[in-house]
């Protein structure tokens, strides 16, 4: 029996020897970028979470936030640049912040345009909110530019996306453009509708934080391996897992060599399914401690 396992040991060897056997490939993200707003970390050894959790900065010109989606995008080589983009009235949310003016989205969004950037605006919706009448404003505002590839909506401030609501919502963006998608964000499963996927273009995207590295990195990958064969994506880099949720500056994501690639490439071998579509979505663009003063995606 020895000699026979012995025999088909050597005879897959052969084979693979010989590129009969292959491995499956790696998991990759599609997309890669950030999010427009971005945000600033506060300073060191803070553990308040209300005040570590950063504030949203605005940046100061359209290439300025281009060069923050590029940044993180030439981490991931074949991955297509992504923005998510909050539009509408952010003075509720937490933090809060004053948000582009009509103005500024135009510029921005132009740029976006030329520069080949995808871009799926963002509502913040509170309970009780007409979620289609904000996608019917939002889209009629901007769906001229060709950047544009959908719609998502943040749960945190709404409630859970029922089967029912998200079709509403899916059939309200669709009726637009077909092509567009819909997007849903939360970081508890449960929050994502439980039995709907329309034409199989969802996007789900988990925006857990406040946590270590390990134990982020395998929430990821279990709600990916979860929703298979719902496309994915992570919105990672917060202002709170920069450092320890201790305040300590001996762990976080800024202890990691390079933290965008890092990261992103530490999640992709725990994906169970390589042809799932994923993204990933990065947040703090500036960081307020003393000890990373050097990170500034804008540079």
């Amino acid at each position: 029996m020895k000699h026979v396992k012995r025999a088909l040991l050597a005879g897959i060897a052969m084979l693979a020897l010989y590129g009969f056997v292959t491995q499956q490939a790696p998991a990759k993200f599609k997309w890669s970028g950030a999010w427009q707003p971005t945000r600033k970390s506060a300073g060191d050894g803070v553990t308040k979470l209300d005040i570590k959790i950063g504030t949203f900065i605005n940046l100061p010109d359209p290439a300025s936030l281009a060069k923050v989606i590029f940044h993180v995008n030439r981490k991931f080589p074949g991955s297509a640049p992504l923005a998510t983009w909050a539009v509408g009235d952010l003075s509720k949310l937490t933090p809060a912040h004053k948000g582009l003016s009509a103005e500024e989205h135009e510029q921005y969004l132009s740029h976006m345009d030329k520069a080949g950037v995808t871009v799926f605006l963002e509502v913040f919706p509170f309970k009780g909110d007409d979620v289609p009448a904000m996608i019917d404003q939002w889209l009629g505002e901007f769906k001229h530019h060709r950047c544009i590839a959908g719609v998502g909506v943040e749960l945190e401030y709404f409630g859970k996306a029922t089967d029912s609501l998200t079709k509403a919502w899916d059939e309200k963006v669709k009726s637009h453009k077909p092509g567009y998608r819909l997007f849903l964000r939360h970081y508890n499963p449960s929050y994502m509708p439980p039995a709907y996927r329309g034409k199989g273009d969802l996007l789900f995207i988990d925006d857990a934080s406040e946590g270590t590295l390990a134990e982020l990195n395998k929430g990821f990958a279990d709600w990916a391996n979860h929703f298979y064969p719902t496309a994915c994506a992570f919105q990672l880099g917060y202002p709170a897992d920069e450092d320890g949720m201790n305040g300590s500056q001996e762990l976080g994501w800024w202890k990691l060599k390079d933290p965008i690639r890092d990261w992103g490439n530490d999640i992709l071998p725990l994906i169970q399914h390589p042809d799932q579509e994923l993204g990933l979505i990065w947040v703090t663009a500036k960081s307020g401690k003393s000890y990373n003063t050097a990170w500034d995606l804008t540079k």
